[in-house]
């Protein structure tokens, strides 16, 4: 089994009861987790991140940044591999390195702290552009009704994912018909209209504050990330609800089937 791991889900005992119950057994790193990891104090909370993970380097997958998944998921012929290779196999000697900077090593600890600020202005930015893609979710919900029929909530998803592909700097022109369900963007915009309709049932989009709707919308790249694999680590209900209802839409709506990352 593949599985995307949430940042919520690395300090708790699940993770190694997961990783211990199966030799297949790997986790999936994109690059969300990776940043959140880094955030505040980064040696600090990457070591405690990686406590459980480092004794099971094997079984990592490091997944490239999300700029370049969004570009191999539109490839003619179907996606190719999402994995960063280099990453994946250097994961052990990142962990041993993290350990030398947590012991008082200047030199590796400095490389930590530079690569935090990186992530942390990273991750600020994906913040913000999550607000606008809540914005852009928020214009949707104005035509939402609960009464929509399936087609009409089929035809919402799919102007979402034209939005976002219109609004994305690394699409240059709209995908053609069949490159479109394994698309990144697309996979997403399903995941994000199905938060748009918890919004919605709890009370209405208004009712949500913009922190909430940005980090609602950042965390529905890890839900997006795990219809590419075999499913999501997290502690998160909301998240695993809405990663169960996207691969239905995915497999009986749209004929592509979860999975295969």
């Amino acid at each position: 089994m593949k599985k995307v791991i949430d940042a919520n889900f690395f300090q708790i005992p699940e993770l190694e009861d997961y990783l211990k119950s199966n030799i297949g057994n790997m986790v999936v790193f994109p690059d969300f987790a990776c940043m959140e990891a880094y955030k505040g104090n980064a040696i600090k909370n990457i070591s405690k991140s990686i406590e459980i993970i480092s004794r099971y380097p094997d079984h990592v997958i490091v997944l490239k940044g999300t700029r370049d998944v969004i570009k191999q998921t539109l490839v003619p012929n179907g996606y190719q591999k999402l994995e960063d290779t280099d990453q994946t196999q250097g994961f052990k000697i990142f962990c041993l390195g993290v350990y030398i900077a947590l012991r008082g090593d200047v030199t590796t600890a400095n490389q930590i702290l530079e690569k935090g600020k990186l992530a942390t202005n990273h991750f600020d930015k994906m913040q913000k552009d999550a607000a606008l893609v809540a914005k852009a979710i928020e214009e949707r919900a104005k035509s939402f009704k609960p009464t929509e029929t399936i087609d009409k909530i089929i035809k919402e998803i799919l102007l979402l994912t034209a939005l976002l592909f219109k609004k994305h700097p690394d699409v240059y022109e709209m995908p053609q018909t069949n490159q479109v369900p394994n698309s990144y963007i697309f996979r997403f915009a399903v995941c994000a209209y199905l938060l748009m309709i918890r919004w919605i049932s709890d009370g209405g989009i208004g009712n949500v504050g913009l922190d909430k709707l940005r980090n609602d919308t950042v965390d529905m790249n890890y839900v997006a990330y795990a219809t590419f694999y075999d499913g999501l680590l997290t502690n998160d209900k909301k998240m695993m609800e809405i990663y169960q209802e996207a691969c239905f839409i995915l497999e009986n709506t749209f004929n592509t089937k979860p999975g295969g990352g």
